[in-house]
């Protein structure tokens, strides 16, 4: 009687062992890897600014980047190369009718941008030299 009860407890851990571990000899999973947006500018600042009475183009705003124009900066890419890296990369912003503000940091370096929305054309650079941008 032992016997009999004792072969079926043995072959049950048997097979709890066998069915437990991965034995499964396809290539591992691959991860795609992750997008994120880090900018999310208002519609009103969306679009090509240049300086005032100038034809320069100074900065570009789209729906998830800001790019210096000259020389081309995108700093959507700064920040993925920089995530990539390991390195901290994010962006602080804070958003209203009539200003746009953020703080991107990327790696060791930060920077502070501060936007004003004088009309639908022509938006304040803040800083310590302010100046007007007219959109294109």
């Amino acid at each position: 009687m032992k016997k009999t009860l004792l072969l079926p407890l043995l072959a049950m851990s048997l097979l709890t062992l066998n069915c437990s571990g991965n034995d499964d000899d396809s290539a591992p999973q691959q991860n795609n890897p992750v997008t994120t947006q880090y900018f999310h500018p208002p519609a009103w600042i969306q679009g090509s600014w240049k300086i005032s009475n100038t034809s320069t183009s100074y900065f570009k705003f789209t729906h998830e980047d800001f790019i210096l124009v000259t020389p081309y900066t995108s700093y959507k890419a700064v920040l993925t190369q920089t995530a990539a890296t390991g390195q901290p990369a994010k962006v602080v912003e804070q958003t209203s009718d009539y200003y746009y503000e953020f703080t991107i940091t990327a790696g060791a370096s930060s920077g502070q941008y501060k936007f004003k929305k004088i009309s639908d054309t022509k938006i304040q650079w803040v800083g310590s030299t302010p100046f007007f941008l007219d959109k294109e």
